[in-house]
């Protein structure tokens, strides 16, 4: 990655699941912004201009929060990382991609840094198994 989380932040935490379908398929899902409300219940706007690559900014919007974004590593079938804020919240979003078999194992990491992040550690958690879960049902069906 080309910016790690701050695993001593705060507000920090780390997911992982294990998807039976391919990294090809799981990247391309994590990859595809524009749809990410297709299957992501907590985002109800997402859009980039142009392509998924390095550097990219998009806009999306999730639990009623617009937030902006900067893709910071974009690894076809391995990882994709961003930053974002929110008011005076920084975020870091990491994805990691790990081939097994024809299973995919996937992390997610994320922190957060600035006034109030403390007090949404409980629900940056629960969202981020969330996601992991919803990612698994999409892929597998797809």
């Amino acid at each position: 990655m080309n910016i790690d989380v701050d695993s001593s932040a705060k507000c920090y935490s780390k997911e992982e699941i294990t998807i039976n379908s391919p990294a090809e398929n799981v990247f391309k899902i994590l990859s595809d912004i524009n749809n990410w409300p297709s299957w992501q219940s907590s985002v109800a706007k997402a859009h980039i201009d142009g392509q998924t690559e390095e550097g990219a900014t998009f806009e999306w919007q999730s639990g009623g929060l617009k937030i902006k974004s900067r893709l910071h590593t974009v690894n076809a079938n391995s990882e994709i990382g961003w930053t974002g804020r929110i008011w005076w919240i920084k975020a870091v979003h990491n994805w990691h991609l790990g081939k097994e078999n024809n299973m995919t194992r996937v992390v997610v990491e994320e922190s957060l840094k600035g006034l109030g992040s403390s007090f949404m550690r409980n629900s940056l958690k629960e969202g981020m198994k969330k996601n992991l879960e919803e990612l698994k049902s999409r892929a597998e069906t797809d």
